[in-house]
């Protein structure tokens, strides 16, 4: 749940130095409603989920903040809600990542599941440190892209016509350090009309993203997701795979602020 939106170096990962944020990603307010559209577990009859993403310019870093809640019927008509929130900062030159993932079920208390920190050296390498779990550190493999150079390799992977890129991410969802993915890259887009004005003139990509353990040899993914991005760091058309089940997100709000920094 929480990969809905932390989304890349090529087959062989980029330097971490090579992908920076670059000035066309943008802050956003996004909201999205989720509507189950498909079933592969006769232990689920339903599934519903609203999801905000923010996405604010702090001009030396990003600040993202995901907030989702998910609601899942059982056969016997039981419901099951839960709440996640993902929260990260990452400065622009790509050297540091903070991040916290908590989760609440039921209305109940809300549990951190993962926080820390990561810091990058010049090829990508790194030291993940958490806090929760707590002593508990990592090292990073080198390629390893933090959550806004993901995005922006995965653009510039569309922007140059390349039909894949598989490389290994740390967003700080997993307390088992660096995941590995594979994204595909559908189809590029040149501007046009669409149900927002502001991203009317900035072209997308199409993209399938699995997630993997990093040194399992599983060749099924542990997530997967599917989405247009814009070239703004704008995201519609989300089918989350959870693998039970499958959800499909609707981009129903979406504001763009100005940019509060000088360039």
């Amino acid at each position: 749940m929480k990969h809905a939106l932390a989304l890349l170096a090529f087959l062989h990962p980029l330097p971490a130095a090579a992908v920076t944020a670059s000035a066309a990603l943008t802050g956003q307010h996004a909201y999205y409603t989720f509507s189950l559209t498909k079933l592969r577990t006769h232990d689920i009859t339903g599934a519903t989920g609203a999801m905000s993403f923010d996405v604010v310019d702090g001009c030396t870093g990003w600040a993202t903040t995901q907030h989702m809640t998910m609601i899942i019927r059982g056969v016997d008509g039981s419901l099951n809600k839960s709440v996640s929130d993902y929260i990260t900062w990452e400065s622009k030159d790509g050297k540091t990542l903070t991040f916290t993932s908590r989760e609440s079920d039921n209305d109940g208390p809300e549990q951190i599941d993962d926080a820390g920190s990561a810091t990058h050296n010049p090829d990508g390498s790194g030291l993940v440190t958490y806090t929760t779990p707590a002593h508990t550190a990592y090292r990073l493999p080198a390629g390893t892209l933090f959550p806004m150079q993901h995005t922006e390799a995965l653009l510039a992977a569309g922007d140059d016509g390349k039909n894949f890129i598989a490389p290994l991410l740390f967003d700080g969802t997993d307390s088992t350090g660096a995941q590995a993915t594979f994204v595909a890259v559908l189809k590029h887009h040149a501007a046009e009309k669409t149900a927002w004005p502001a991203l009317d003139k900035i072209p997308s990509t199409d993209v399938d993203i699995g997630f993997y353990a990093r040194k399992s040899d599983d060749e099924n993914p542990d997530f997967r997701s599917s989405m247009r991005y814009f070239e703004d760091g704008v995201a519609d058309k989300l089918v989350m795979d959870f693998g039970d089940f499958v959800m499909t997100g609707k981009l129903v709000r979406l504001t763009i602020p100005p940019s509060p920094c000088a360039h």
